[in-house]
C-alpha cells in the first residue's frame, strides 16, 4: 500500500512540475488582503504544492504521535491487567489433590440404575 502512495505522490509531483514549466506568464495574487503583481504562475503553483505537502506531512506526523500515545496507553492497561490477574491467581487457594484409591479397594458394582 505504501508503494502505491509513493508512486501516486511521484506522479502528482511530475504533473505539477510540467504544469509549472508550461505556465510561466505573470499573474496577480490576492489573498486575504495580501496583493502581489507579476508573480510567475509556476512559482505560485510550486509554492502552493509545497505548502500542501508540508501540511500533509504535519498531519501525518500528528497522526503518528496520536497512534504512539494510544499504543503506550493500551500497553500500560495491559500491564495493569496482567498484574491484576497474577495477583488474583496468587490469592486463590490451591486446589486440594484428589484422594488416591488404596490398592486394596475394589470398585463396587451396583445393579441398581
Amino acid at each position: 500500500m505504501s508503494q502505491v502512495i509513493v508512486f501516486l505522490a511521484l506522479a502528482f509531483s511530475i504533473v505539477i512540475a510540467i504544469f509549472a514549466v508550461q505556465n510561466v506568464q505573470p499573474v496577480t495574487v490576492t489573498f486575504l488582503g495580501f496583493h502581489v503583481e507579476g508573480v510567475p504562475a509556476a512559482v505560485l503553483v510550486l509554492v502552493s504544492a509545497a505548502f500542501g505537502a508540508a501540511a500533509m506531512l504535519l498531519l501525518g506526523m500528528a497522526r503518528e504521535v496520536n497512534l504512539r500515545w494510544r499504543h503506550r496507553t493500551v500497553a500500560q492497561q495491559l500491564k495493569t491487567a496482567q498484574a491484576r490477574v497474577a495477583a488474583l491467581e496468587a490469592a486463590q487457594p490451591s486446589p486440594s489433590p484428589a484422594p488416591a484409591l488404596s490398592p486394596t479397594s475394589a470398585p463396587v458394582k451396583s445393579d441398581q440404575l
